[in-house]
């Protein structure tokens, strides 16, 4: 009996993979070689994040240095991410990536000679900006080159090769620092013009990234196609979503350290446990979303998180951290790859990348907000920060979800009333001929 189900499932499991490897995703060069080049990126990216503080540490920085380090980040992210996002719509969005990348790369060689350690701030600064050019760019070209209904499972590719470039880079990273310090940042140059290459020699300009119309479209023309209702449902989502980021950047190791009595090791493997279920399961969100009303999704699975921040709040072990963590990862592979189909659905030719930049905008003002809003509350209470944090982002979820489900239900409307119209023609159109 139980050789007859390890059968039954054998061909199963490699039915699914099958499956998979056969979806429309998997044979579009374009989306490979996009997902490709930004895992190169953020390879390099995660492989110097660990050492980064160590480094600039060992060359004389104190601890209000590093956290002006981070600050300069996310403040360049933050004002360059609109801008750049329109200069790949303008200009066009491989010659954005490919300029990025070539910064990323350079910035990392320029920490080797540095020895002061104000400067270090200053290379942080820089390195926002070169971040801010490579993801809106990126998810807009991937908009670009695939068909509509293909673009949830993209996504979900797209997301599986983002968040691998987390699980390799750290590994990467620490063996190379073992060499010392200086070697990380080698091999992050190295990564970087590899993920160049890729983007020069398989990234072909798409119809829609080339052709710019030679006349500027009006301002309130463009203001409408950046705050349409569907978009700013997902800009609501995403400043929900990274209210958790701001808790992270600050709080998370402190809070499993210092009152889960977690170790420096477990709080790792914790962020691993989230993002392997995540990475596997992305494409299978993608596929998903291409199949069912993304509004379901994200009210589903946008929902079930939220009694995930609210027992992160009470418990008391990293175990069980750890095996929310990953349950967390598995749930939201289903919610992130139909909000990026449902922004991608809505983003007009002209303004992908700016759309992309105003997304990821708007989620760093949620980053900022959670940082500024959980530090006292967590000098209240540890608790506080989760349940505020679960109250905050249900609500987002729940009103984005709304809107969205209410745009899905007039395009529905709308595109019943264009066939029966059409098969009113044709049903006229025949009965005249008759």
């Amino acid at each position: 009996m139980i050789a007859d189900n390890q059968h039954q499932r054998r061909p199963l499991l490699q039915r699914l993979i099958k499956s998979a490897l056969a979806s429309p995703g998997f044979h579009n060069r374009t989306l490979l070689a996009i997902s490709f080049s930004v895992l190169g990126a953020y390879i390099g990216t995660a492989m110097i994040n660990p050492v980064r503080v160590l480094y600039a540490q060992a060359h004389g920085a104190s601890l209000p240095i590093i956290g002006a380090m981070a600050s300069a980040y996310l403040v360049s992210d933050f004002l360059f991410g609109y801008p750049l996002g329109w200069l790949a719509d303008r200009w066009g969005r491989k010659q954005v990536i490919l300029i990025g990348m070539a910064v990323q790369a350079l910035l990392s060689a320029l920490y080797l000679p540095v020895s002061d350690p104000f400067l270090f701030i200053v290379l942080r600064f820089l390195e926002g900006i070169a971040a801010a050019s490579l993801l809106p760019a990126a998810r807009a070209l991937l908009i670009d080159a695939v068909p509509v209904e293909q673009q949830g499972e993209a996504f979900g590719i797209f997301n599986a090769f983002f968040n691998a470039s987390f699980l390799l880079g750290p590994a990467l990273g620490g063996v190379l620092a073992a060499l010392g310090y200086s070697w990380t940042f080698i091999g992050a140059i190295l990564i970087r013009l590899i993920g160049m290459i890729i983007v020069v020699l398989l990234i072909h300009d798409e119809p829609g990234s080339r052709s710019r119309p030679t006349k500027q479209p009006a301002l309130r023309s463009v203001f409408r196609e950046l705050f349409a209702w569907p978009l700013l449902a997902s800009y609501l989502i995403a400043f929900g979503d990274y209210l958790y980021v701001g808790f992270d950047l600050t709080l998370t190791p402190l809070w499993m350290h210092d009152h889960l009595q977690a170790s420096v090791a477990i709080i790792g493997v914790t962020y691993t446990a989230w993002a392997v279920p995540n990475t596997l399961c992305s494409p299978i969100g993608g596929r998903v979303a291409d199949r069912w009303r993304r509004s379901t999704l994200i009210l589903i699975f946008g929902l079930a998180q939220v009694p995930l921040y609210l027992s992160y709040g009470l418990i008391s072990g990293a175990l069980l951290a750890l095996l929310l963590f990953a349950v967390h990862g598995l749930v939201y592979a289903f919610v992130q790859p139909a909000i990026d189909a449902h922004l991608a659905a809505f983003s007009g030719n002209d303004v992908r990348a700016r759309i992309q930049g105003l997304y990821s905008t708007v989620g760093l003002i949620g980053a900022f907000v959670g940082s500024d809003l959980f530090i006292p509350l967590y000098l209240i209470n540890f608790r506080l920060p989760w349940f505020t944090m679960g109250v905050c982002y249900g609500l987002c979820i729940l009103i984005g979800g709304l809107i969205i489900r209410r745009q899905e239900a007039k395009a529905l409307a709308s595109s019943q009333r264009i066939a029966e119209s059409q098969a009113e023609t044709m049903i006229s159109g025949s009965s005249t001929r008759s």
